[in-house]
């Protein structure tokens, strides 16, 4: 019984390995990653709700944080996250500290964890790999990893997964210090009726100012 229990296991990883290969054969890593790219790019808005980790060597343990996430074109967006509020209408960004009763104002520049940058422009210079299949939310997810050109070596490496439908449901980067960011995708809401006001922050009395303009 033991014996005939291990070649069914050896049967069932032999598919697994077959089915992974045909689907490597089938899929144009490059190509996906283009169609992915037209899709966000296409779009005019989106809402996301998400769970950020963080593992790095400065803070011990996994740091666990849920937010929503408001896009609009062209750098319009909006993310809650616990205490934090940052609300950028492309041209300021107002980071506010809910418990610290400070809101720190900064120009808009284009950064590695702008939503335009990680969706759209990122893969674009990087050498791209399908690596496999992973099973997550209970949805089947090709996973790609993904290595910056040298010349633009924002981070290390970088891994996403992503359904048949080009959708993104999970990001991960290493930066260079060996810090890990995960992106875990719950819901994923394109074409929303979004406000402009979503965009505007208005300074609640009696916080701090921070402004680094």
């Amino acid at each position: 019984m033991i014996r005939a229990r291990y070649i069914l296991f050896l049967i069932v990883i032999f598919l697994m390995n077959e089915n992974l290969s045909a689907q490597k054969n089938q899929i144009n890593p490059e190509t996906f990653i283009k169609e992915v790219q037209k899709q966000y790019t296409n779009l005019n808005n989106f809402v996301i709700e998400f769970t950020q980790e963080i593992f790095s060597y400065a803070i011990e343990g996994k740091q666990e944080l849920k937010g929503k996430l408001y896009y609009s074109k062209p750098n319009n967006y909006r993310v809650e996250i616990n205490e934090h509020l940052i609300v950028c209408d492309g041209e300021v960004v107002h980071n506010y500290s809910k418990k610290a009763r400070r809101v720190v104002i900064t120009n808009f520049e284009k950064n590695f964890f702008s939503p335009q940058n990680l969706l759209v422009e990122v893969p674009k210079y990087s050498k791209v790999e399908l690596t496999g299949m992973e099973s997550l939310n209970n949805k089947n997810l090709y996973k790609f990893s993904l290595l910056p050109s040298p010349s633009n070596p924002e981070f290390k490496s970088m891994k996403l997964w992503i359904d048949e439908t080009r959708t993104i449901w999970k990001i991960q980067t290493e930066d260079w210090a060996g810090n890990h960011y995960a992106f875990i995708i719950h819901k994923f809401s394109p074409e929303q009726d979004l406000k402009s006001d979503l965009f505007k922050f208005k300074i609640p009395s009696g916080v701090k100012v921070v402004d680094l303009r």
